[in-house]
């Protein structure tokens, strides 16, 4: 009978791995980044034959997977109980994850990370290794929005300090008790697993907390295994904000509106009917519109003009008057959401971090009817002001690389310029420039706008 059950756990885990897959392969595009995946826990909760069993499997079902081991057993820093240790061992946690940014992997696998700092850093606290001063200091840095917001699921697995130590001995030829496996320790370190939770687990997307203590290995593997593709679900299909159509003020299928009327209708709409849908219905679904929150940058008489490289994208290697991008579930945190997708947006693409203005007045909405699934998407556009000279020259003559190999080229132009390049602009970009700085003399993208500093010097 148990082996009957398992075979049934396998072949549903196993159909589930297949729609992920078939999803990946027909997004062209794939997600901006990998699945990161954080186990964290006691000693001998069962977390190394997990992340094999884990990691096993993506394989065998087609994902590029890879486990980034803990790197305490290499570290130069011998005392296990020092400060130096925790932060040394995190600290090659934090590189390898964000070096799995930029490469072509499915799902990163952190034995041990941010959260795991955190509780080593607990640890050091209660049992007076370090100040509150410091304890706090440390928190600061691996609490950071920037690498939190990166991990997807924080797996803790705990077991009774009692079994742990049996575990541990079962094949050895000792029983004497180390430094960290001895039975208060494991206790301290408990505690400080819980302490964490309490206090940090918010800042976290998801953490699932198992007690393995009478968990068989199979039993332990399979909900992993389950969770680990339920958070890839969410991250290939992540739930978009939309709007049901009939919630949608009349709006013409081509071109800008700057009635101010309408625009609040349209806002009104956006903060009293939004919904949230997974991207694979949201992007086949007629019945619903998709609000796209977008700012023309622009530093005194000059708009930031951006080239996208990403071959599949729909505004590949044309040029855009805008930076932004979707409304996602994550922005919806009480404030106005397309403000807030912007922001992250602006912060994804072009590396800015409020170092600008931004009226959070809309100046119009965009719309284009090149086909379907466009004409589902509304512009809402907003106009950003950069603060200072440095900040814009860091905006120019820049290219914005993103993960994958993905990148977009950024270029400070002046406004009596926009018509050399008109005619390589996107739709939305036309439809911008048409109402903001209106030029009947269109002239042909003469191709140096992106080219080597030795050609645009003159720009």
């Amino acid at each position: 009978m148990a082996e009957q059950d398992n075979l049934a756990i396998i072949q549903k885990l196993e159909g589930q791995a297949e729609r992920l897959r078939t999803l990946l392969d027909k997004d062209t595009r794939g997600p901006k980044r990998p699945l990161i995946i954080e186990f964290s826990g006691s000693p001998k909760a069962g977390k190394t034959r997990c992340i094999h069993g884990l990691e096993l499997f993506l394989k065998r079902n087609g994902f590029r997977a890879e486990v980034f081991t803990e790197r305490a057993s290499i570290a130069p820093i011998k005392s296990k109980g020092h400060l130096y240790f925790n932060i040394w061992v995190s600290c090659a946690s934090l590189q390898g994850m964000l070096e799995s940014l930029y490469r072509e992997l499915d799902v990163f696998i952190l034995d041990r990370g941010l959260f795991d700092a955190l509780v080593w850093n607990q640890w050091l606290r209660i049992t007076g290794k370090t100040t509150q001063e410091e304890a706090d200091a440390v928190d600061g840095f691996f609490m950071m929005p920037q690498w939190t917001e990166l991990v997807d699921l924080v797996i803790v697995m705990t077991c009774d300090p009692k079994v742990s130590l049996e575990r541990e001995y079962s094949e050895q030829l000792t029983t004497r008790q180390g430094t960290i496996m001895a039975v208060d320790t494991l206790r301290q370190i408990q505690e400080a697993t819980e302490a964490t939770i309490h206090k940090s687990g918010s800042k976290f997307k998801r953490i699932l907390k198992m007690d393995t203590t009478n968990t068989k290995t199979m039993q332990a593997v399979a909900q992993v295994t389950e969770q680990v593709l339920e958070s890839l679900n969410v991250l290939l299909d992540e739930c978009l904000c939309v709007l049901p159509a009939s919630a949608i003020p009349s709006l013409p299928a081509e071109g800008m509106v700057t009635d101010q009327a309408t625009i609040q209708q349209f806002l009104d709409a956006v903060a009293g009917q939004r919904q949230f849908m997974p991207r694979s219905q949201a992007e086949t679904n007629p019945n619903y519109y998709q609000p796209i929150p977008c700012a023309v940058v622009n530093y005194q008489d000059r708009i930031l003009f951006l080239r996208r490289k990403k071959k599949g994208h729909p505004l590949h290697d044309t040029y855009a008057v805008w930076a932004g991008g979707h409304a996602v579930q994550s922005d919806d945190k009480g404030n106005d959401i397309l403000v807030e997708a912007l922001e992250r947006e602006l912060s994804e693409e072009i590396f800015i971090r409020g170092e600008y203005t931004l009226d959070p007045k809309p100046v119009g909405l965009v719309r284009t009817s090149e086909d379907a699934r466009a004409s589902r998407h509304i512009g809402v556009v907003y106009r950003l002001e950069l603060k200072t000279e440095e900040v814009a020259l860091a905006m120019n003559q820049r290219e914005f690389r993103e993960t994958r190999g993905n990148s977009m080229s950024g270029r400070l132009v002046e406004v009596n310029r926009i018509p050399e390049f008109y005619t390589a602009m996107g739709n939305w970009s036309k439809s911008i420039v048409d109402e903001f700085w209106p030029d009947p003399a269109r002239t042909h993208d003469d191709g140096t706008l992106f080219g080597s500093h030795r050609q645009d010097v003159g720009l």
